[in-house]
């Protein structure tokens, strides 16, 4: 017998490697010749973030950047800085099979310390857990309809994963010193945060608009520590594949490279501050999108083959996005004087049993009560619920602005604001048919047109009709059934066909 059926490409990225995996890295820098040795450390903090990922065969590669921000005094306790970059490659093994379409890469710095070997040298040393979600694209076939047939269908919305990236903006600023009339004679200390301003996805593109705001600490001419600040927008539009204005990203940016330095106006006046630098931008664009699937199959009077195959989703999705301000304390082992300079940040976004874990990162440069300058880094969590059914989640955060106040000589208070984007979801394994074929007619010619049968409580009527090879429909009208599922036992009139 000839089957009318149809069938549709299975097109979605299924998640199906999920990895965490911790490394570290050790660093060794040396001064330039144009700065002073070193007789104390400040300060020596790093930040590492992804730059960009490749795979290849069974293998994931993950390529970074690590800044190492060194603050330090002299034998003549004058205060110096400098900033060193190193790039990193981690490769990780990847189960085989299909050709991974993507991963998301999430990063975060766990500790560093640093070990003074000289007063030239230093060594650096980091410990890093990437988060990573291997997506493979399921390019199998699923049976949409058959009109000789009896189906089963379900359908239901998916949070459909397109692309994930990493991508990278560029800038070059050049701004003045406050006009006191000094002049720079180094500079200590600099701070960098980057705000997510604003996304808009069109056909095959994303538009991502940002703020950068930088201070900076220096010596100015008469020996005083100033501080001087200046933010300015940045926005870069990114190529993307089979993406539509509906969807939404969820988007990291972070300062990945950054070359400060002073220099002098046209007067030959040495007041202002000129920034190079990239923001590391990474990226996941998802979709809700309702599917159907056929998840059985029968037909009267024959017998039948059918093949069937899995895909996992993410069922049932929620989109969340707010804002919120927190407040934080922080405990510090000194005494805080005066802070001189503070940068909050967050570390990391992660989502279990629908609760929103944020890992936010504190880092200042203060005097305490003996009048040193010293530097102080910890971070502590915010958590929130975002439903009361425990599900699978995703999303992100990013800082909209702060501000603190020391509340005693060793506390420290933050006030957050920040804005999130979340999904929350119930990841699934559905099976659903490829395929079905006639194997053969079956012989019933001496079935009854009308038999009586048994039910239990909570069976389901499609079972008995594909059972007994007849239409559920007719079951349901003999009975004066609503429901597809039996409330109770009771006894069936089971048409046949």
């Amino acid at each position: 017998m000839e089957l009318c059926k149809e069938f549709k490409a299975m097109s979605l990225n299924e998640g199906r490697e999920r990895l965490t995996e911790k490394f570290e890295l050790d660093f060794q820098e040396s001064l330039p010749q144009y700065l002073d040795d070193i007789d104390r450390v400040i300060k020596c903090s790093v930040s590492s973030v992804v730059t960009n990922y490749d795979t290849s065969d069974s293998k994931l590669t993950i390529h970074g950047k690590s800044i190492i921000c060194l603050t330090y005094m002299n034998k003549d306790k004058c205060t110096f800085s400098n900033i060193f970059e190193e790039e990193f490659t981690k490769s990780i093994d990847i189960d085989t099979g299909d050709f991974a379409s993507f991963a998301d890469i999430r990063l975060e710095t766990k500790y560093s310390n640093f070990r003074l070997i000289n007063q030239r040298r230093i060594d650096v040393h980091t410990s890093l857990c990437a988060e990573i979600c291997v997506y493979r694209k399921n390019i199998g076939k699923c049976l949409c309809e058959c009109k000789n047939a009896f189906t089963r269908q379900i359908s239901f919305p998916c949070l459909i994963d397109k692309t994930s990236g990493v991508c990278s903006a560029e800038f070059d600023e050049t701004f003045s010193i406050s006009g006191t009339g000094s002049q720079i004679k180094n500079i200590i200390n600099s701070y960098s945060i980057c705000y997510l301003e604003d996304t808009k996805i069109i056909k095959d593109k994303m538009l991502v608009k940002l703020k950068v705001e930088i201070s900076v600490l220096y010596v100015s001419d008469d020996n005083n520590i100033e501080k001087c600040s200046n933010s300015f927008s940045l926005s870069k539009i990114v190529d993307v594949t089979d993406c539509d204005e509906e969807d939404k990203a969820l988007v990291n940016a972070e300062i990945s490279s950054i070359y400060i330095k002073s220099r002098a106006d046209d007067n030959n006046i040495l007041n202002e501050i000129e920034l190079v630098g990239t923001v590391a931008i990474s990226y996941k664009i998802s979709a809700i999108t309702e599917h159907n699937f056929i998840t059985d199959s029968y037909m009267p009077h024959y017998n039948t083959d059918v093949s069937k195959e899995k895909v996992l989703i993410k069922r049932s999705p929620v989109y969340y996005y707010d804002d919120r301000s927190d407040e934080l304390i922080f405990d510090s082992e000194k005494n805080i004087i005066e802070v001189i300079d503070l940068k909050p940040s967050i570390e990391s976004c992660t989502i279990r049993d629908s609760l929103v874990k944020l890992s936010v990162g504190l880092s200042f440069l203060f005097y305490d009560d003996t009048s040193q300058l010293c530097y102080y880094e910890k971070s502590a969590e915010i958590s929130f619920k975002l439903s009361d059914t425990a599900c699978e989640g995703e999303g992100t955060a990013n800082i909209i602005s702060y501000d603190f106040v020391i509340k005693s000589a060793d506390k420290i208070a933050l006030r957050l604001n920040y804005s999130y984007s979340a999904y929350l979801f119930d990841r699934q394994s559905i099976e659903y048919l490829s395929d079905i074929e006639v194997s053969g007619e079956k012989n019933n010619s001496n079935a009854p047109e009308l038999t009586l049968y048994f039910a239990n409580e909570n069976e389901d009527i499609w079972d008995i009709a594909k059972n007994f090879s007849t239409d559920m429909s007719l079951i349901m009208e003999e009975n004066n059934l609503s429901s597809q599922i039996t409330q109770n036992k009771m006894v069936l009139l089971v048409p046949g066909m």
